[in-house]
């Protein structure tokens, strides 16, 4: 059984917040696309949400953001809408890898997904690490290179870190990167 991997596609990483970016909002298309791809072929649809308590350690690396129970939290508006469809699932995470502490690998494990197209952001953090654990469990990915993006910021060129990131994933993690 196939699953798309829809990463931390919510309102703190595309539209408002301390890492809100235009670059992770500009492949919302491209994703929404891949989840109507997905559904149509009967696949699960496996949605990760960046979800921190207000005293995150992760607050000592990266700005607040995503905290439970505020709108940055939330699944984008243009998505949220397939959260009740059937073979949809939302996997809350608080860490970089949507494996860490989550029922991901049970929901693989019980609906016998043995492999995962990936989408979403950030490319060089949540779908890298979340690929990397579903490589080292011997999950086959496919890392959709138009439908994930990171952002742009200082010490952080999002093209030239984009590039390296998914050069890796394929070279090293031995995923598919479809461009």
């Amino acid at each position: 059984m196939d699953a798309l991997m829809v990463v931390d596609m919510q309102v703190g990483f595309l539209r408002e917040g301390a890492l809100a970016s235009d670059r992770c909002l500009a492949v919302l298309p491209a994703v929404v696309e891949e989840v109507e791809a997905a559904l149509d072929r009967g696949d699960h649809v496996i949605f990760t949400a960046d979800t921190h308590e207000p005293d995150d350690l992760e607050f000592r690396i990266f700005p607040v953001h995503c905290v439970r129970g505020t709108r940055e939290a939330d699944i984008v508006d243009e998505l949220a809408g397939f959260l009740d469809r059937e073979r949809v699932h939302l996997v809350p995470k608080r860490r970089y890898s949507a494996m860490f502490e989550t029922e991901l690998e049970g929901l693989l494990h019980r609906h016998g997904i043995t492999a995962v197209r990936m989408c979403g952001v950030c490319t060089d953090i949540c779908v890298l690490h979340t690929t990397a654990d579903l490589r080292n469990r011997d999950v086959a990915v496919t890392v959709v290179a138009g439908a994930t993006a990171t952002f742009d910021g200082p010490g952080h060129p999002a093209a030239q870190v984009e590039a390296q990131v998914l050069a890796h994933m394929g070279a090293i993690l031995g995923a598919a990167v479809e461009t």
